[in-house]
């Protein structure tokens, strides 16, 4: 093999042109060598351009080693695939559901505590007849109190009731009026600026369930009032008024 073959090989691969091998062939047959030397020289060459063809063929095995590094470190570089969480996830449709299931369970709460109140409404009203009757029957033996003190005993049932359905009763927290918890039914003029807006007098209490108030306190609140500035003149009129007065005595 020659220095042209090698070359034909490493672009050609085993697919070499046919012309080559025609023409090339009686020259192989041809060549002889005529002495000792001339073949000595040709034995020679042959172990070189093996060494050359291995050397490339070893150069070929390194770049081929580089790219395959190159890759593996790209593909180390890839982001590792992050888990399917969908199953994990709150869809639209799981949400409603619980917002329903939730509404349901206030409605029952709400429904109880109403069932509760109205049953003791009820037994109210059915004692408040009873009363009446009593009434009708003593009409001529009970005295202005005693129809007073008999009606009073029904504040604290429906105080009982209100308590039981879980409202609160009693004066809000807020001591500068809130118009959310407080109504105002009166006005207290002041000279003092601090008490502007503050509670003056609490008339009634409030009713609150839960986050909603029910009914609103009733208040009187203070109002700032500016004193009267007296003015030069009336002050010189009545300055000389008091004067004359007091000539005259």
């Amino acid at each position: 093999m020659n220095e042209k073959k090698i070359k034909s090989f490493l672009i050609n691969g085993f697919a070499a042109p046919a012309e080559e091998e025609v023409a090339e062939a009686p020259e192989e047959a041809e060549e002889t060598p005529e002495t000792g030397e001339e073949a000595f020289e040709e034995t020679e060459e042959e172990p070189i351009q093996d060494d050359r063809l291995d050397q490339r063929l070893e150069s070929i095995e390194d770049e081929l080693l580089k790219m395959r590094y190159i890759l593996e470190d790209l593909r180390d570089r890839e982001p590792a695939p992050q888990p399917d969480m969908s199953p994990y996830l709150t869809t639209k449709e799981q949400m409603k559901a619980v917002q329903a299931s939730v509404e349901r369970k206030e409605v029952e709460v709400s429904n109880k505590a109403l069932v509760a109140a109205m049953e003791q409404i009820a037994v109210m009203r059915e004692d408040f007849f009873r009363l009446c009757q009593s009434m009708k029957d003593r009409i001529g033996e009970m005295t202005p109190q005693d129809v007073l003190s008999s009606f009073e005993a029904y504040e604290v049932d429906m105080e009982n009731i209100l308590r039981d359905g879980g409202v609160y009763i009693g004066p809000f927290e807020y001591e500068r009026l809130n118009t959310i918890h407080q109504r105002i039914v009166g006005v207290i003029e002041t000279d003092d600026r601090e008490k502007d807006g503050t509670i003056a007098e609490r008339h009634t209490e409030g009713y609150k369930l839960g986050n909603r108030v029910i009914l609103k306190e009733k208040v009187s609140v203070f109002k700032y009032a500016a004193p009267a500035a007296e003015t030069p003149s009336e002050t010189d009129s009545e300055t000389a008024s008091e004067d004359s007065v007091e000539e005259q005595e």
